[in-house]
């Protein structure tokens, strides 16, 4: 099997396939494999935001640590194969290729999701490279993931919980929540964000006691925001230093998260000090995360897409203070775009709608009408004329470039801006 037969292969699934009632699907594709899940030490990581950055937080520090250590996250950003990585680098060619064909050897595979077709080859070249540990993100909820097939992980993790995947997953917070604390499994501790609402914070404490599972919600009377600024994050918790280079306050949520991970892995021999956290943490860049493209003049790009994840960013846009901010805005159908641009509207001084990144994008003119009374609204038939315009109103004015509103823009974009560009950082 070529590279490109593989990808045929894998893209010839429906993202979701069938709806599931539960884990029977995957559980038979693994059965058929050999239960590679069963051989791995893991770590669990669900949540509506935050998961990716949690996992990358968790993963880098392992692999300071002399961990070899695999991670699975969902979507990708650039391209097919940085969702399934060992240490940072993304599985071979040859491997996805030779996993592709073993995989699609089991007549099982036929009904699977190209999710459960990923997560199957992931774990086979996980199992193969002797991972120590792996960080697996959950792709849609938790209780009905393919992911939750595994039955005892080290530790689990819930991050920023909110309205996301309402079809699937519930129309209320706590239906939301209960779909993610489906992970928790009997006796394994788990940890939740500090920054969830309080229906949330009891929906998976009542599980916790349930399952005998051990809770910890960091403490934020724990912790010290010392600086802050686009650049740089500087806090404080129990008493240590930490530094982020991803900006935004919902970034230290993450970390904190992140380190209450790191010490019950201690518990299980997996020791990593708070330093090399520390170092870890400061060079942990999550594509399309509140991620800073470039500094003169300032570009920020971030994928956040539903109600929170655009209000952190939102929030990170009025604590800079950096003015004026003109904004690059795409979003697709299937997303709650009328309150995203409710939100950014407050924020942003100029908007500039796109739409030629992906095939259910909302219209620009139906976008741009979501920011009618936005004096600075327009729209451009492209991405790279409308970042070419962003760039010349923020060079002439001081002011700061903000791509946002949906990860496919965010993938595209990553793609299209030139590595000249990024090397400006």
């Amino acid at each position: 099997m070529t590279i490109s037969e593989a990808m045929a292969y894998i893209q010839g699934y429906q993202k979701s396939g069938k709806p599931v009632h539960d884990l029977s699907r995957i559980q038979a594709l693994l059965d058929a494999i050999g239960n590679p899940q069963e051989q791995l030490q893991v770590i669990h990581i669900a949540g509506t935001n935050g998961k990716g950055s949690v996992t990358a937080f968790c993963a880098a520090a392992a692999t300071a640590a002399g961990f070899r250590t695999g991670t699975l996250t969902s979507p990708f950003i650039q391209h097919y194969t940085d969702r399934i990585q060992i240490d940072g680098q993304d599985i071979p060619g040859e491997a996805l290729c030779r996993f592709c064909e073993q995989v699609k050897a089991c007549p099982v595979s036929a009904d699977c999701s190209q999710f459960e077709i990923t997560f199957a080859i992931a774990l086979l070249w996980f199992l193969e490279q002797h991972c120590d540990l792996v960080v697996l993100e959950t792709g849609i909820g938790g209780l009905l993931d393919a992911t939750n097939v595994v039955k005892k992980p080290l530790v689990c993790a819930i991050t920023s919980v909110s309205f996301d995947h309402m079809a699937l997953l519930g129309n209320t917070l706590t239906e939301i929540a209960a779909q993610k604390a489906g992970i928790i499994k009997p006796g394994c501790p788990v940890v939740l964000s500090t920054d969830n609402p309080m229906d949330v914070v009891c929906l998976v404490q009542e599980t916790a006691k349930q399952k005998n599972a051990q809770l910890v919600i960091p403490n934020m009377q724990d912790c010290r925001i010392l600086s802050e600024t686009l650049e740089e994050t500087v806090f404080q918790y129990h008493s240590f230093t930490y530094t982020l280079h991803m900006p935004g306050r919902h970034q230290v949520y993450n970390a904190m998260t992140a380190i209450e991970v790191i010490r019950f892995l201690g518990m299980h021999g997996y020791l990593i000090t708070a330093a090399v956290a520390n170092d870890a943490f400061s060079k942990v860049r999550v594509p399309a995360r509140t991620e800073l493209l470039r500094k003169d003049p300032m570009v920020l790009l971030d994928g956040g897409h539903n109600q929170a994840g655009v209000m952190a960013l939102a929030d990170l846009l009025r604590s800079a203070g950096q003015k004026p901010i003109h904004g690059i805005c795409g979003m697709i159908s299937t997303k709650d775009y009328p309150t995203a641009c409710q939100i950014l509207g407050g924020v942003l001084d100029t908007v500039t709608c796109v739409d030629d990144f992906v095939q259910n994008a909302v219209p620009r003119e139906e976008l741009a009408a979501c920011f009618a009374d936005h004096a600075g609204v327009q729209t451009a038939a492209s991405f790279q004329a409308a970042y070419a315009d962003a760039l010349a109103q923020a060079k002439a004015d001081g002011g700061m470039v903000v791509i946002c509103g949906s990860l496919y823009l965010a993938s595209e974009v990553l793609q299209q801006i030139t590595a000249d560009e990024q090397t400006r950082l």
